[in-house]
């Protein structure tokens, strides 16, 4: 990446972004995300790591400084990166750029190996569907496109009341629970409670959450896992009303796991006992 800074301190005239060829094959990346994405890629070095400002990302990318955070917060649900700091205007986040990684595609790598070298998220959707007999959807839904939406809104908002909350205190993984937020902050300073929000529509079971489920249930094989998956998927989609709101979908995951496994465990028939002979037969 000739003339990048990781901070973003450089001229604009040699200034290109090497792209991995799974951000063109991924069709749930908005045009807006894309160039967030793009933008993030042209600040980095070899190790996939840059901090620059929001500022600066709004600069290079186009995309309007109150839509940066809502964007790199929808890269970082869908597997794209992962951010570490508070940000904000006069602030920096540190960013790590991935491709996403599913856990069908993981045990799909593992019986053929050259699939890693050339397969595209597009790719690893398709395999990871055809052991289950299913087509992939093509496009983001309503649902995801609203809850995008929000965020923006969201963010918009706190920005006209002077407060540089950003959408990532907010997230469902890793929420810091109120309790602790309160106990750290000064005194007589007041924090929102914690807000909960749906499972996305375009949802998949993470890798590093089907491998705590069959660390937690050993007698279940890798195909259980993803049916678990997906029925946990299916099922809280489908739900409506506040109990489809969450605020740790990871915790809600561990507890249907956990219920899962007792039930099936529940079910597994019990072998009779073997029938004692009668000392007194043939007694009168």
């Amino acid at each position: 990446m000739h003339g990048a800074d990781r901070g973003g301190g450089d001229t604009v005239g040699d200034i290109f972004s090497i792209v991995p060829i799974e951000v063109w094959a991924d069709k749930r990346l908005t045009l807006e995300q894309l160039r967030v994405l793009g933008s993030l890629l042209s600040f980095c070095g070899p190790d996939r790591q840059c901090f620059p400002s929001r500022d600066e990302i709004s600069k290079r990318s186009g995309v309007h400084i109150t839509n940066v955070s809502s964007a790199t917060t929808a890269l970082e649900h869908l597997g794209w990166l992962t951010k570490v700091g508070k940000g904000g205007f006069s602030k920096a986040n540190r960013y790590t750029i991935h491709v996403p990684e599913t856990l069908a595609y993981s045990a799909t790598v593992a019986q053929q190996a050259t699939v890693a070298q050339r397969a595209t998220v597009a790719d690893q959707a398709t395999v990871a569907d055809q052991a289950r007999g299913m087509r992939v959807a093509e496009s983001a839904t309503v649902a995801q496109q609203a809850t995008v939406a929000d965020s923006a809104t969201s963010t918009v908002a706190q920005q006209a009341r002077g407060k540089e909350q950003t959408s990532e205190q907010t997230r469902v993984v890793d929420v810091v629970p109120v309790s602790s937020r309160t106990a750290d902050a000064p005194r007589g300073e007041k924090h929102p409670p914690t807000k909960g929000t749906r499972l996305p529509a375009d949802w998949q079971l993470p890798r590093a959450w089907g491998e705590w489920a069959l660390a937690e249930v050993p007698r279940w094989s890798g195909d259980q896992v993803r049916k678990v998956g997906e029925t946990f998927g299916d099922y809280w989609r489908a739900k409506v009303g506040k109990d489809a709101v969450k605020a740790d979908w990871l915790a809600t995951w561990r507890n249907w796991v956990r219920r899962e496994a007792e039930r099936n465990n529940a079910a597994i028939p019990r072998s009779p006992a073997p029938s004692t002979p009668d000392p007194f037969r043939g007694c009168i």
